[in-house]
C-alpha cells in the first residue's frame, strides 16, 4: 500500500510538471486513485472470466494452480487524453463532455510540437478560426475609444478615422477568408460552431458589427447626410434581432450538444450573450441622433438588453469565482480570457450614463411623452442622470476588481505564454472600462478622472499595436493557422 501511495505521489508531481495539470494536488490524487481502482476492478473481472473459461477447458490445470493471481494495474490515463481515446480505454460511449480549458492546455502543449515544414495556403486556411474576429473587434474598439478621448490633440480624430476605415477593410478580408475556409473545407462550419473552444468566438463577429455601427455614429454622422441616421437606426434593429437569436440558440447548442466542465469555467462563457448586452451600448451611441419617437424605443430596447446581458454575466460570475476558489487560476494560455470579466460591468456603466444623457439630448420628455404617476415631468432627465451616475460608479469598482485580478494573473504567466488570438481580450473588454472611466469623470466634472481615462486610452492604443505586431509575427512563425495550434484543434 505504501509503495502504491508513493507511485501515486510520483504521478501527481509528473502530471503537474510535465502535463501542466493546473488542478490542486488533492484533486489530481483523487482522480488517479479513482482511475487505479477502476482499472483494478476491470482487470479483476477480466481475469475471473478468463479463469472460468480456462477451468472449463482444462480443469486439471486449474486444480494444480495454487498461486494467487494479482491483477496488473494499467497505467492511468493521462489528464490530457483525447475524448475518443478515453472512450476506447474505458469501453464506454462518449457523453460529449467538453473541457474548454483542458483544450487550451492541450492547444499550448500540443502533440505537433514545434511547427516544421511548409503547408499550402489552402491547408493553413483550414485553421483560420472565428477567433480572428477578435482582432477586428478590438481594432474597432480602439477606434471608438479615440473618438471619445476628452483630452484631445490635433490629428486624434484623423487617427481614429483611419483605424475605423482600416478595420472595415480588415473585417471584410477576414470574412472573405472565413467563407473561403467553409467552402474549401466542408464540415468546418458545423465543427466550428459545435466546438465550444472555437464556437464561443463566433460572438466576436457580432461584436465587430457593434463596433462598426458605433464608429459610424462617431465618425460617419458628422461627415455625411441624414441618410446615415436612418441607416443606423435600421442597422440597430437588425443587429438586435440577430443578437437575440444568437443569445438563445447558441446557448441551446451548448446545453444540448456539448457538456462543459464547471471546474474550468472561464469568463469567455459569457461571450454568446455579449452581443445582446452591447445593444445597450449601441442605444447610448445612436439614440441621441434620432428623433424623439425613435429614440424612445431604442433606449427602452437598450435598457432591456443591457439588463439581460448583465444578469447572465452575474450568473456566470458566481461559477467563475467558485472555480477560482476551488480549482485555482486558469491555465497560462487562458489567462487573457480573465479580462472578459471586466467587460459586462464596464459596458453597463457606459450604457447607463450614455442612455441617461440621450434622454436629455433627444428631448423625449419635453413634449413627446410622459410617465404616468410623476407630477413634474421636467425632473425625469435629471433623476435618470443621477441614478445612472450612481450605478456607473458602483459597477466601475466591480470592473476594476476584475481588472486587477486579471492583471496580476497575466503578469505572473506572461513569460510562459506564447501568442494566441485570445490576447485580444487584453483590449476589447478594457475598451468599455476606459470609456466608462472617461464618462464618469465627465459627469463628475473631474479633470483628474478624465486624465486617468486619457492615460488608459493611450495604454490601450499602444497595447493594441503590440498585440497586432505579435499577431503578425505568430503567422510568420507558424504559431497560428497551423495544425494543432488553433482553436479548432480541440
Amino acid at each position: 500500500m505504501s509503495h502504491q501511495a508513493g507511485l501515486v505521489e510520483e504521478l501527481v508531481q509528473y502530471k503537474k510538471a510535465v502535463l501542466f495539470d493546473e488542478r490542486r494536488d488533492s484533486r489530481i490524487r483523487g482522480s488517479i486513485e479513482a482511475t487505479l481502482e477502476f482499472f483494478s476492478k476491470r482487470r479483476s473481472t477480466f481475469i475471473n472470466k478468463f479463469d472460468s473459461r480456462t477451468a472449463i477447458q482444462n480443469p486439471t490445470a486449474h486444480r494444480s494452480s495454487s498461486t494467487m493471481t494479482y491483477p496488473q494495474i494499467s497505467r492511468p490515463v493521462p489528464y490530457h487524453n483525447s475524448e475518443n481515446s478515453s472512450d476506447r480505454i474505458l469501453g464506454t460511449e462518449s457523453i460529449h463532455e467538453k473541457d474548454v480549458e483542458v483544450g487550451s492546455i492541450l492547444h499550448d502543449n500540443n502533440s505537433y510540437g514545434e511547427a516544421t515544414g511548409n503547408l499550402s495556403i489552402k491547408d493553413r486556411l483550414k485553421h483560420f478560426t472565428f477567433a480572428w474576429y477578435a482582432s477586428t473587434m478590438s481594432t474597432g474598439g480602439v477606434a471608438f475609444v479615440l473618438s471619445v478621448v476628452p483630452n484631445r490633440f490635433y490629428g486624434l480624430t484623423g487617427l481614429g478615422t483611419g483605424i475605423f476605415i482600416f478595420n472595415l477593410f480588415l473585417f471584410t478580408a477576414v470574412t472573405i477568408v472565413m467563407c473561403a475556409r467553409f467552402i474549401i473545407h466542408p464540415g468546418t462550419f458545423t465543427h466550428s460552431l459545435t466546438n465550444p473552444h472555437e464556437g464561443f468566438f463566433f460572438a466576436t463577429f457580432w461584436l465587430t458589427i457593434a463596433t462598426i455601427i458605433s464608429n459610424s455614429t462617431a465618425y460617419g454622422i458628422p461627415n455625411s447626410g441624414p441618410w446615415l441616421i436612418t441607416a443606423l437606426r435600421i442597422a440597430f434593429w437588425i443587429y438586435t434581432v440577430c443578437a437575440t437569436l444568437l443569445a438563445i440558440f447558441y446557448y441551446h447548442v451548448l446545453f444540448s450538444v456539448k457538456k462543459l466542465t464547471l471546474t474550468n469555467v472561464l469568463p469567455g462563457w459569457v461571450l454568446p450573450i455579449f452581443p445582446a448586452m452591447l445593444v445597450g451600448t449601441l442605444a447610448s451611441a445612436i439614440a441621441k441622433t434620432q428623433p424623439a419617437e425613435h429614440a424612445m424605443t431604442i433606449l427602452v430596447a437598450g435598457l432591456s438588453y443591457q439588463g439581460l446581458g448583465m444578469m447572465v454575466a452575474i450568473m456566470m460570475y458566481s461559477l467563475y469565482f467558485g472555480r477560482l476558489l476551488t480549482s485555482g487560476l486558469p491555465a497560462d494560455m487562458s489567462r487573457p480570457a480573465m479580462f472578459i470579466a471586466v467587460g459586462p460591468p464596464s459596458f453597463t456603466a457606459l450604457a447607463f450614463i450614455g442612455m441617461a444623457q440621450d434622454v436629455t439630448a433627444a428631448k423625449i420628455f419635453e413634449g413627446y411623452t410622459t410617465l404616468n404617476g410623476i407630477v413634474d415631468q421636467d425632473i425625469i432627465p435629471d433623476v435618470l442622470s443621477l441614478l445612472a451616475l450612481i450605478a456607473a460608479i458602483f459597477l466601475w469598482t466591480l470592473a476594476f476588481w476584475f481588472f486587477a485580478i486579471a492583471v496580476v494573473a497575466s503578469v505572473e504567466a506572461v513569460q510562459r505564454n506564447d501568442f494566441h488570438l485570445n490576447w485580444y481580450a487584453y483590449v476589447f473588454p478594457n475598451v468599455g472600462f476606459t470609456i466608462s472611466t472617461m464618462k464618469i469623470g465627465e459627469r463628475l466634472s473631474s479633470p483628474a478622472v478624465q486624465r486617468v481615462g486619457t492615460g488608459m486610452a493611450a495604454v490601450l492604443f499602444f497595447l493594441w499595436i503590440l498585440i497586432v505586431f505579435c499577431h503578425i509575427k505568430a503567422i510568420i512563425n507558424k504559431k497560428i493557422c497551423w495544425p494543432g495550434k488553433d482553436e479548432d484543434a480541440h
